[in-house]
């Protein structure tokens, strides 16, 4: 399911929605609990683990919205999350030193 018209033009991080990505490494449940933070849950695999993190969030365009943060791991994190197509764009830095680039499709769960 593509992101309902409202969060497609949204100029303001969408708090309350929660919403799953499908990348080829996992997938991953994100909920806004905030203009600043956000839960992430990684059910299964090496990735396997549920966290809040305070983010960094700013508007590119209605419905496209830059996100970053920094797990208690040390890992970074910035996402482009394109409500208007319906895409997440994922670039990580794992702890290790390991670089992921990901890109999945948005499914929104409210």
């Amino acid at each position: 399911m593509r992101a309902d018209q409202s969060i497609s033009n949204a100029t303001q991080y969408p708090i309350g929605l929660a919403f799953d990505v499908t990348f080829k490494e996992f997938s991953v449940r994100l909920t806004v609990l905030a203009s600043d933070r956000l839960r992430f849950d990684i059910a299964e695999g090496p990735f396997a683990k549920t966290e809040e993190v305070i983010v960094a969030v700013s508007l590119i365009r209605p419905g496209v919205f830059l996100v970053s943060w920094v797990e208690h791991s040390g890992a970074t994190v910035v996402h482009v999350e394109d409500f208007s197509k319906g895409t997440l764009y994922s670039h990580a830095t794992l702890p290790g030193g390991t670089f992921l680039r990901m890109e999945g499709a948005i499914n929104l769960v409210n």
